[in-house]
């Protein structure tokens, strides 16, 4: 930005909570081409303002809109019930490993390899679903060696490695 410039990025100019406000919506989208984009709400990303839209049809298929941000130009919502699809969309880029389990099944799991990390002397502590080491490293449900996120390539690294040489009956000896 050159001196004296008074241009400012819509992100500064726009809430990001006003942007949530649609999410789990079903809502209708006109572009700048006068074309309308109908859809729930999956996400809208507030530094672009792209919009990401699924559609459900009869027999369970999702078809997925991703509609620019910079050619927007109205946004009208049609359903407010935002109970209706959240669950779906909650799960369209979930693994099919973590939508197979029962809670019980995921729970089983959570503590297995708690279980296993303590037992390598791996300080872990809970926080609702999940896993977290020293504030450090985080795994999410279903708590596979991929599902490990941390800054640190090291810790990451060595807790994967656990991870994958975990014995499935380790809790038995």
């Amino acid at each position: 930005m050159m001196e004296g410039d008074t241009r400012v990025h819509a992100i500064y100019k726009k809430d990001p909570e006003e942007w949530m406000q649609y999410v789990y919506k079903q809502v209708t989208v006109q572009d700048e081409e006068g074309a309308e984009h109908t859809g729930w709400v999956f996400t809208i990303d507030p530094v672009s303002e792209t919009i990401v839209l699924a559609q459900f049809d009869q027999d369970g298929n999702v078809s997925i809109d991703i509609i620019k941000g910079s050619t927007v130009t109205k946004i009208t919502v049609i359903n407010n019930n935002t109970e209706l699809y959240r669950v779906q969309l909650d799960q369209l880029f979930r693994p099919a490993s973590s939508l197979d389990l029962t809670p019980d099944e995921m729970k089983r799991r959570q503590l297995l390899l708690k279980s296993w990390l303590e037992k390598n002397r791996i300080p872990v502590t809970v926080d609702g679903d999940i896993l977290t080491i020293a504030d450090a490293l985080f795994i999410e449900p279903p708590y596979g060696f991929e599902n490990c996120r941390s800054t640190n390539e090291i810790v990451l690294g060595r807790i994967q490695g656990l991870i994958k040489n975990m014995p499935e009956d380790h809790d038995k000896w």
